[in-house]
């Protein structure tokens, strides 16, 4: 392919399909063609909203950063990668120069230039020239669509470890789309032995009970089991209810950790309850060093990744996947488990 199409998202929510030329990797940079995309909960609140938390699109940007693809050029002084190549990109792109990035924690780097946060493109395009050591190979027996999963399943990888979960611990998990349903699978990873999962869509359900759920509730008076009993409560669904109630059903001494990102920046508290029970909030910061270790997960869980539902389309004018997939209502799931493809 001679020319680079890549989708621009702009304020009027419309999806535009540029041709552009393919970009020129510059020092230390990898060209990749883009092989698979998924479409994440943001990319969707972007096109339905124009914002998310305190991002806003005011002109038009790429969305997409669950990508796969293949390295087809190489800038001057990369070492580590070939063409051909098959890999993982990971969107967060940190300075690599201040303490937080040198202490080994650079995804609190405030630098960190993320792949589709409004107005940084993202990777709904042919061809995409990153910064090398943001790449990860990939297993040869990985396919790019669970490539393009790397991502969430990364995501909620790292909220199992934020969570400190032990063997035998009970979780709930308020929410089960994808990040919700691979979350449920990370924590069983991890030795969690009873998991609860509220969802108030019947078919998310019936997912997170085939893929292990020991209980599925809907949202509502039926959650009342749930109080005081979770050692961790794993907020996926992106709502602020569900964040409030997440600390009524941790138990004394048990953890919240904040997956999802509610509909609004503020979320009511009941401050006084949550220091009684001496609840632990954990946000699930931007992701460290867990995309190498998606690769030993995804070999255990290959089977798992085929049971979840999934839409795969191509790369085209007038909104292609993002608008097929539903609005958010009150909040969204992190990933759509909708692909795009070239």
């Amino acid at each position: 392919m001679s020319v680079n199409r890549k989708a621009y998202l702009d304020a009027r929510h419309r999806i535009e399909v540029r041709r552009e030329p393919i970009p020129a990797p510059g020092r230390d940079e990898a060209l990749v063609a883009i092989k698979a995309n998924g479409i994440c909960g943001s990319d969707i609140h972007f096109y339905h909203e124009g914002r998310l938390g305190n991002f806003v699109v005011t002109r038009p940007y790429a969305p997409g950063h669950e990508a796969s693809g293949e390295v087809v050029g190489l800038g001057e002084g990369v070492v580590g990668l070939s063409p051909g190549d098959r890999v993982v990109i990971e969107p967060g792109i940190p300075c690599g120069r201040c303490r937080r990035c040198r202490s080994g924690r650079y995804n609190l780097c405030p630098e960190v230039v993320f792949l589709s946060a409004p107005p940084i493109d993202g990777t709904f395009c042919d061809y995409l020239s990153i910064r090398a050591d943001m790449l990860h190979k990939m297993p040869d027996s990985m396919s790019f669509e669970m490539g393009a999963l790397a991502e969430p399943t990364a995501v909620a990888v790292h909220a199992v470890n934020r969570g400190a979960v032990r063997n035998g611990e009970t979780a709930a998990i308020l929410g089960c789309g994808p990040i919700g349903l691979l979350t449920l699978q990370a924590f069983r990873a991890a030795g969690g032995a009873r998991a609860v999962c509220v969802d108030g869509i019947a078919s998310r359900r019936i997912k997170a009970a085939e893929l292990g759920a020991d209980m599925t509730l809907e949202p509502g008076p039926a959650c009342e089991v749930l109080r005081d009993t979770a050692d961790v409560v794993f907020e996926t669904a992106g709502s602020s209810a569900a964040t409030a109630a997440a600390f009524a059903f941790a138990q004394p001494g048990g953890r919240v950790v904040q997956v999802g990102w509610p509909e609004k920046n503020g979320v009511d508290l009941d401050v006084a309850g949550v220091s009684r029970k001496g609840i632990g909030l954990y946000r699930r910061q931007p992701l460290r060093q867990r995309l190498p270790r998606r690769d030993r997960v995804a070999r255990r869980r290959a089977r798992a990744r085929r049971r979840l539902d999934h839409t795969s389309l191509s790369l085209r004018p007038g909104g292609g996947g993002v608008s097929v997939c539903p609005g958010p209502s009150g909040g969204s799931d992190q990933s759509d488990g909708v692909e795009l493809k070239r």
